[in-house]
């Protein structure tokens, strides 16, 4: 049998801006779903390492990877903004 996975924490940020916040993010999904590191990358189309550098928050990771594990694990991202100012008439600048 298996080692069970052990769960991380959220990240206790307000915002995700930048790339440690969000590899926590994914990090809490995915261990809170139980699913192993070598699971994940496997559901997601992506390598291991590639998986392992996006939850430690590396920064030289292709978007086409972090789209496909925010994507795998179901977590989409949304900003209140983005709804406030496409339903504004104020240009963007």
């Amino acid at each position: 049998m298996g080692k069970k996975v052990k769960p991380s924490k959220m990240p206790e940020a307000r915002f995700i801006d930048n790339a440690i916040t969000l590899g926590e993010l994914i990090k809490a999904k995915r261990t809170a779903m139980g699913v192993k590191l070598s699971d994940c990358a496997a559901l997601c189309g992506i390598g291991i390492n590639t998986l392992s550098r996006i939850e430690n928050g590396n920064q030289n990771c292709t978007l086409f990877a972090m789209f496909a594990v925010l994507n795998g694990l179901g977590i989409k991202l949304s900003a209140q903004e983005l709804t406030s100012i496409a339903s504004s008439t104020d240009e963007w600048v």
